[in-house]
């Protein structure tokens, strides 16, 4: 009975079923189609953020742009004053360098002891102005314009080359149209320098002077004894053309000629040309050399140096006097200080006159610091008369520094030459000879020492 109720039923569900099929269907397609839309219009959103975003980048490189320009504008405009003048500021490529240095000496040069004021002592004071600009590919044009100073007076200092003494103020054949009282006594040149060496014009040291400059514990200054050495060599080249070339695996060449007194005419014999252009047409002129090596803690080097020196010919001699100096310098750094040693040969002759000069000089020195700020040194030097008069000298210097800082110390130096023979060589405080202490004005076998004391500041 129940079974046949069922049935009635069961045919109603599947005609109920059959008939919603299609209804169902177009729910589907519906829904699909309302999915596709959506993903079109997200699509769209997507593609306007990403406009956005980049706007707004664009915008915030623009802003940061604007604000790179504004800056350089206003760091070109705060540095064109210095470009127009020295008193905004220093131009590009120039710089002021020099030393200041004085203090007191008390000495005794064979006229009784004396305590005086000195600029110099420790090393010659200066002011100097240099200049450089690079034009690419390694190329750079350079100048450089040095004056001494005497700190305790103010005046300018001479520095003797070879063919002039510039603090004599007497006019000079060495060049056109001057007062005779250099400006800038130790060095003025100008010159270029590149991948193939440097090559430059002007008055400037000759490079058998550098390899004594090395050499020296005190720098050509304070207890040296340099004196000793220029009286057989030269320091400077006037109307030089001057050529270093670049190093190679630690080897370094540099050449030096000086054209002399230029002007002097062609008289062969005749007044100096010191004060006049009628003197020897070839005084002064000569020529430079060295060649060095540097590699590690060792510097070892050889110097050549001929010129005719400055002065009246009178016969028998038919030229100026020839002097020819050939000189070893090294030193070597050790882990407690450094060493230093100088050898020199220097010989005068002149043609028709026979030799004038024959001299070797030699010094030993060493270097110590101690605890960063103090520094010990010392040479022992000797000249050796080779002429029959065998007037031979002794150096002794010893000096202590304290050092402020990097540019700024504090010194003590102590020197003296001891001369036999009628000798008279004297020690020149700081290397250069400022007045009473000059070899002239010192009495045979006589023995200067020197006391200094004094500050020095480097900028």
């Amino acid at each position: 009975m129940i079974k046949t109720s069922l049935k009635p039923l069961a045919w109603a569900l599947l005609g109920s079923l059959a008939l919603s099929t299609p209804a169902r269907a177009d729910l589907t397609e519906e829904l699909r189609a309302e999915l596709q839309s959506q993903r079109a219009r997200l699509e769209q959103l997507e593609k306007k953020l990403a406009e956005a975003t980049a706007a707004a980048q664009q915008a915030q490189a623009s802003a940061r742009e604007s604000a790179a320009a504004a800056t350089q504008v206003a760091t070109q405009a705060a540095a064109q004053p210095a470009k127009a003048t020295a008193a905004g500021g220093m131009p590009a490529g120039l710089s002021i360098y020099g030393i200041a240095d004085a203090g007191v000496e008390y000495a005794n040069y064979g006229q009784g002891a004396k305590t005086r004021v000195q600029s110099g002592l420790g090393s010659a004071s200066r002011l100097g102005f240099k200049g450089e600009r690079s034009f690419g590919d390694d190329l750079k044009a350079y100048f450089q314009l040095e004056a001494g100073v005497s700190i305790d007076n103010g005046q300018n200092t001479g520095h003797s080359s070879n063919i002039s003494n510039p603090g004599q103020g007497a006019a000079s054949s060495s060049a056109p149209n001057t007062t005779g009282v250099a400006i800038f006594s130790r060095n003025t040149f100008v010159g270029l320098k590149g991948r193939y060496g440097d090559i430059r014009f002007g008055r400037d040291y000759a490079p058998i002077y550098l390899l004594a400059s090395a050499s020296d514990p005190f720098t050509i200054g304070g207890a040296t004894a340099f004196r000793l050495w220029s009286s057989a060599a030269a320091s400077r080249f006037d109307n030089g053309v001057f050529y270093t070339s670049p190093s190679f695996s630690g080897w370094q060449a540099a050449l030096a000629y000086s054209a002399g007194m230029e002007n002097n005419s062609r008289s062969e014999v005749g007044v100096t040309g010191a004060s006049t252009s009628i003197g020897p047409k070839d005084e002064g002129k000569g020529e430079s050399a060295s060649l060095s090596y540097r590699q590690g803690p060792l510097y070892a080097a050889v110097g050549y140096l001929s010129f005719l020196r400055q002065g009246t010919v009178t016969t028998p001699a038919t030229e100026n006097i020839r002097r020819r100096s050939r000189n070893l310098a090294a030193t070597y750094d050790l882990p407690w200080g450094k060493l230093y040693a100088q050898y020199l040969l220097g010989e005068d002759n002149q043609e028709g006159a026979g030799k004038k000069l024959d001299r070797r000089v030699w010094w030993l020195g060493a270097s110590v610091p101690l605890k960063d700020r103090h520094t010990l040194r010392a040479v022992y030097g000797h000249l050796d008369d080779r002429m029959s008069t065998d007037r031979d000298s002794t150096h002794y210097g010893l000096g202590y520094e304290y050092a402020l800082d990097k540019q700024t110390d504090l010194y003590a130096y102590y020197a003296q030459v001891s001369n036999q023979n009628g000798g008279k060589n004297s020690l020149c405080a700081g290397g250069s000879c400022q007045g009473y202490d000059g070899d002239t004005n010192l009495p045979a076998n006589f023995t200067p020492k020197s006391l200094m004391m004094g500050a020095r500041y480097r900028f």
